[in-house]
């Protein structure tokens, strides 16, 4: 989700994208995490066969060539710092406990991105989904505070509807 939320905005015309929420995003995690973490015999059987079942966290996943090659073909975070060109606010949410993802990963998107307007939360025990009722209420906390800013809320008057 994250990696396409900066295709997204990158593909944007300017000033339409004013802000992003980032709930978990590695993007490029397929190249820089996935495939150093797999065996030989794991990638051999990807490329003999087109594809393979891989645990990866809590999860049970099929990885196809296809999808590889495509990540290949779509890597965001190789230019450096500032190089990823979203100038628009940006807000992270990263779970300690992600499975998935380890936690200084938010902090090398943080880098990548050009904007200086960049929020980093971690919560303690979130995992790879941040499924609780508080991560719900940080990532909302974001949504909203980045809506206000684009948005003006009137929910007492009858026109607001």
């Amino acid at each position: 989700g994250g990696w396409v939320m900066l295709h997204v905005a990158l593909k944007a015309k300017k000033d339409t994208v004013w802000g992003l929420v980032g709930v978990a995003a590695d993007p490029d995690f397929t190249t820089d995490l996935v495939l150093p973490s797999l065996s030989e015999e794991t990638l051999a059987k990807i490329e003999k066969e087109g594809s393979s079942k891989i645990t990866w966290g809590n999860n049970e996943y099929t990885l196809s060539k296809v999808f590889i090659d495509d990540a290949a073909d779509n890597l965001v975070m190789k230019g450096g710092p500032s190089s990823l060109k979203v100038t628009c606010p940006v807000r992270l949410v990263q779970g300690l406990g992600d499975e998935e993802i380890p936690a200084d990963r938010a902090l090398t998107l943080c880098d990548v991105l050009e904007t200086d307007d960049v929020v980093v939360s971690y919560t303690k025990f979130g995992s790879h989904v941040l499924d609780d009722d508080e991560d719900t209420r940080l990532v909302t906390s974001h949504l909203a505070d980045l809506a206000s800013r684009y948005y003006e809320f009137d929910l007492k008057s009858p026109q607001s509807g």
